[in-house]
C-alpha cells in the first residue's frame, strides 16, 4: 500500500504540470501585453522628489510662478525633521500626495508645516513629517513606507490618500507595474511574479466588476475601490505594528467630484475598522464661494490660505479625538 504523502504527490503531479504549463506559455506569449493606443499617465510606478534640496525653486506651470522646496535626504519635504524620532517627542506623519506636498507653495504654508505651527500655539508640540509626494497614489504610499516611511516611527499615522487614487487613468497603478515588471513591486507582491496568478486574478475582476454596458477600453481608477480598501486596510496595520495611532483624512478639492466615490469608502472605512476620520470637504465648498482658497489657474492644489485652513481644521480635529499629547 502507498504511503499518504505519495498518493497526495502523484494526485496533486497532473495539476502542476498544468500549471506549469501555463506558466510557460504565457511567458512565451509575452503576456500580459500593453495596448499599444493607451498611454501610461507617468514612466515609472515609484518614484521619490529629490533628497536635501534646499529652497530649491520649482515652476509652478499653470501660474507661471515658482516655489520653494527643502527635502531631508529620503525626498521628504520639511519640515524637516531627523530620521531617528528623539525620545520623547510625538511624530505625525501626514500622507497623500501633491496636495500634502504643498504644490505651488512655500515650505512653511504647506499643510504639514502649518499643522505643527497651529498644534504649537495650541500647547501641543509635536514633530510633523511631510509624507506627501507628488502624484503619489496609496499604491506608491505603501513602497515608500517600506522603503523610507517606517523609518520615522510615527506616532500617529494620517492617510491623506484621495486625490489620485480616484483619479481616472488608461491603466491603474498594479497594472502599469505588472506590465512592466517592476522589480519593487514584484518583491513586495510575490505572487504577481507568476503569470497564471495574474491571469486568474484578471479575469476573476473583470468578471466581477464588468457589466454589458462598460467597453473593454474603459478608464479605471489609478487606484480601484477593492484596491483602495486593501490600501486603507495594510496602512492601519502598519502603523499600529510600529506602535502607533491611524486616522484617514479625505483631503479637500474646491469641488468634490471624481473623488466622490473613494471618499464614500473612506466614511464606511472609518465606521467598520474603525477609524477616526476627518473630511472637511463640505466646508471648503462653502467657504470656496466667498474666498480665494484655490490657485484660480490650477484649482487641484490648495494656495496658501487653503492650505492654513486645511491645517486648523486638523489641529482641531486631532485635539477633539485625542489623537496627540
Amino acid at each position: 500500500m502507498r504511503r499518504k504523502p505519495q498518493r497526495i504527490f502523484f494526485a496533486l503531479l497532473p495539476l502542476v504540470i498544468l500549471l506549469g504549463a501555463g506558466e510557460a506559455a504565457l511567458r512565451f506569449a509575452g503576456w500580459p501585453t500593453k495596448d499599444p493606443t493607451r498611454a501610461f499617465t507617468h514612466g515609472d510606478v515609484y518614484w521619490v522628489e529629490k533628497g536635501s534640496l534646499h529652497l530649491e525653486p520649482f515652476p509652478h506651470k499653470e501660474t507661471g510662478g515658482t516655489f520653494r522646496v527643502s527635502t531631508d535626504a529620503n525626498g521628504l519635504r520639511a519640515p524637516l525633521h531627523a530620521e531617528k524620532k528623539p525620545d520623547g517627542v510625538f511624530r505625525v506623519m501626514t500622507l497623500g500626495c501633491s496636495t500634502t506636498f504643498g504644490w505651488g507653495v512655500d515650505d512653511d504654508q504647506t499643510y504639514p508645516a502649518r499643522l505643527e505651527a497651529v498644534l504649537a500655539e495650541a500647547g501641543h508640540p509635536v514633530e510633523v513629517i511631510n509624507g506627501g509626494q507628488p502624484g503619489h497614489s496609496s499604491f506608491q504610499g505603501l513602497w515608500l513606507w517600506e522603503r523610507t516611511l517606517a523609518r520615522y516611527q510615527p506616532d500617529l499615522v494620517i492617510f491623506g490618500y484621495i486625490v489620485q487614487d480616484a483619479r481616472m487613468v488608461a491603466y491603474s497603478d498594479r497594472s502599469q507595474a505588472l506590465l512592466q515588471q517592476n522589480a519593487d513591486f514584484l518583491k513586495l507582491n510575490v505572487l504577481h511574479r507568476s503569470r497564471v496568478y495574474t491571469a486568474l486574478l484578471h479575469i476573476w475582476n473583470s468578471l466581477r466588476i464588468r457589466t454589458k454596458d462598460q467597453a473593454a477600453d474603459t478608464n479605471v481608477n489609478r487606484v480601484p475601490t477593492d484596491e483602495y480598501v486593501e490600501n486603507i486596510r495594510a496602512f492601519k496595520a502598519l502603523a499600529e505594528a510600529g506602535g502607533g495611532k491611524f486616522a484617514l483624512f479625505g483631503f479637500p478639492l474646491e469641488r468634490e467630484g471624481y473623488t466622490a466615490s473613494h471618499r464614500a469608502l473612506l466614511r464606511t472605512a472609518a465606521e467598520i475598522l474603525p477609524a477616526p476620520y476627518y473630511d472637511p470637504q463640505a466646508d471648503f465648498e462653502q467657504w470656496s464661494s466667498a474666498e480665494t482658497l484655490f490657485f484660480p489657474q490650477d484649482r487641484g492644489h490648495a494656495n496658501a490660505a487653503g492650505l492654513d485652513k486645511v491645517a486648523r481644521g486638523m489641529a482641531q480635529f486631532l485635539i477633539a479625538e485625542r489623537l496627540i499629547p
